[in-house]
């Protein structure tokens, strides 16, 4: 059942436990290796101890038959005048139903004290105990009837042979004390002691296997039926209050030697690299980008952030792919890394890092905005890393230098998108997010519980940002094809390292090249990127431009940029 919490309009998913088949089996398969592996772990440890454990015993054997001798009156009637009486003997073999009469006279306590006495007066110094010899004690059926067979079963193989001899001795008479009706005569002697048991231990290896196996599908099994993910995009529109943007699905697997690749210096997966994505990857991000465009003619949004539930839900892949298809249109791209604790989208575009530029030095002061944005040409897209990494990510965020950054952003470039921490984990994405228009949420298949996050979003809602829609990461296709999921791709940082400046040229142009400004005085000043660049100045200052204008003081000067052109010179980088 579904409530609605009027107050914030989210919808919360509270049916209990359910299970799916389809899930399951998948779950079954996918951790099947972990089934094998405590299977065999099991079967070891099973097989190891049957040996160690393992005490012969031995057995010797007799059997006996039990005859009843009755007398029975007969009269004859032949003559007509007197009738005779006559006695006649009859035998009957007992029958099988008279095992428990005999097993209570061989384990009685007059027997066990004549086998003891008689025992201890052949083997003079060892003595065993009437409850030992009771234990040792059985009949049992041979299936015909009169016939039962005599077994004494020890780990001492000369008692098994001397008690059967005592028993073999006493018993017959012993027997007829009670009942002498009953005779006992010998079918099959003793027999010599022989082993009457084995160790068992590939038995029990099956039954180890089997244990251990049940007992992680058992596992497997109630975490399938307590675990409550989004599995497709019917589960994520019924079960989270969010509009969908899209669904990115995993990508098909390529065997087989002919099919192997040359290994892309990018660390993720992108729409610009065909070789390694598939038509529906690459169209998925056109939806989503059409989507976006939608938003930014409908309510004039043009800032988005870029964030998850947890990590690795692929919000790294997404924004950097939504960035290149909006390039791709000829849009003008920033696209900003403020993920300051594990910074990835250098990594994902295959540029080396530069802790000299980017976030953290415009915060402390020792770099420059133009300085810190570099242009990669391959994707066409402009790029603002983090340029180190900060634990105090959350305070760094916060400061007046970041919303500058932002606010100078939003007049040079078409969209902006901010790839931040997943929102459920640190409270970056939640003082980053004000700064931007909207939220775009990264769920990804069968990861975060919905209960999780519908309550990162609610945490979202309540502080007034708008999320604009969800991209639903990792969609299966076709059951019966096979997936995997590389190496990089939809993964939340593990970047570490430095990030490279490439290509950096301050040369002035005579015609509309790439251009930057500086702001002289009391304030600052920001320059463009493309053709014509532009400067403000702030106070009594003044800034400048490369390109066909510039201005003073107050002003400012600027020259009609053409959208999403490669600089000519400037800030570059070419990582094709």
């Amino acid at each position: 059942m579904q409530e609605l919490d009027v107050g914030k309009n989210i919808y919360y998913n509270e049916s209990g436990p359910s299970l799916d088949m389809g899930r399951l089996a998948k779950n079954l398969i996918s951790k099947l290796w972990i089934i094998l592996l405590v299977g065999a772990i099991f079967s070891g440890a099973a097989f190891a101890i049957a040996k160690a454990t393992y005490v012969e015993s031995y057995r010797s054997s007799m059997t006996l038959g039990f005859m009843t001798t009755q007398y029975v009156i007969v009269k004859d009637y032949s003559n007509s005048k007197d009738s005779t009486t006559q006695y006649k003997q009859e035998t009957k073999f007992s029958s099988g139903n008279q095992i428990s009469y005999y097993q209570y006279l061989i384990k009685g306590d007059e027997m066990l004290y004549k086998i003891q006495k008689t025992l201890a007066e052949d083997e003079v110094g060892k003595e065993y105990s009437t409850s030992f010899i009771e234990g040792s004690l059985s009949i049992e059926e041979t299936g015909i009837d009169g016939f039962f067979q005599v077994n004494v079963t020890s780990t001492d193989q000369g008692y098994c042979e001397r008690a059967l001899k005592v028993v073999l001795k006493e018993f017959p008479e012993y027997v007829q004390s009670y009942d002498n009706t009953i005779s006992i005569k010998v079918v099959k002697n003793p027999t010599a002691p022989t082993i009457a048991n084995s160790d068992d231990a590939t038995t029990k290896a099956i039954y180890g296997f089997a244990i251990g196996a049940a007992i992680v599908a058992f596992i497997i099994f109630i975490i399938t039926i307590t675990t409550n993910t989004v599995l497709t995009l019917d589960n994520l529109r019924r079960d989270v209050n969010v509009t969908v943007l899209g669904s990115v699905p995993l990508l098909e697997k390529k065997s087989g030697l002919f099919n192997q690749k040359k290994k892309s210096p990018q660390g993720s997966l992108l729409i610009t690299d065909t070789s390694k994505v598939s038509f529906a990857f690459v169209e998925s991000f056109k939806a989503i980008r059409t989507k976006i465009e939608n938003v930014k003619a409908e309510k004039g949004y043009k800032a988005f952030v870029v964030t998850s539930t947890y990590e690795d839900e692929g919000k790294t892949t997404v924004a950097v792919n939504i960035a290149c298809s909006l390039a791709q249109k000829g849009k003008s791209v920033l696209l900003i890394d403020s993920d300051l604790r594990k910074p990835a989208v250098l990594h994902a575009v295959g540029v080396k890092s530069d802790t000299r530029y980017g976030l953290i030095p415009i915060i402390k002061g020792t770099s420059t905005y133009v300085d810190s944005i570099k242009f990669i040409k391959s994707l066409g897209i402009f790029v603002l890393p983090t340029g180190g990494i900060s634990l105090k990510s959350t305070e760094v965020l916060d400061t007046d230098k970041v919303k500058a950054v932002v606010e100078q952003a939003r007049k040079e470039f078409d969209y902006i998108i901010i790839d931040s921490p997943p929102a459920h984990v640190v409270s970056d994405s939640l003082v980053i997010a004000p700064l931007a228009d909207g939220i775009i949420y990264n769920i990804r298949r069968d990861y975060a519980k919905v209960s999780e996050i519908n309550r990162t979003l609610d945490e979202i809602r309540g502080a007034d940002i708008d999320i604009i829609g969800a991209v639903f990461t990792m969609s299966a296709g076709e059951e019966n094809s096979r997936y995997y999921r590389r190496k990089g791709y939809l993964r939340y940082g593990g970047y570490y390292g430095r990030y490279g400046r490439y290509g950096r040229k301050k040369k002035n142009s005579s015609g509309g090249g790439y251009g930057y400004g500086y702001g002289y005085g009391s304030g600052y000043g920001y320059g463009g990127y493309g053709y014509g660049g532009y400067g403000y100045g702030n106070g009594y200052g003044y800034g400048y431009g490369y390109g066909s204008g510039y201005g003073y003081g107050g002003g400012y000067g600027y020259g009609n940029t053409p959208q999403n052109k490669e600089p000519e010179k400037g800030n570059k980088i070419d990582n094709e």
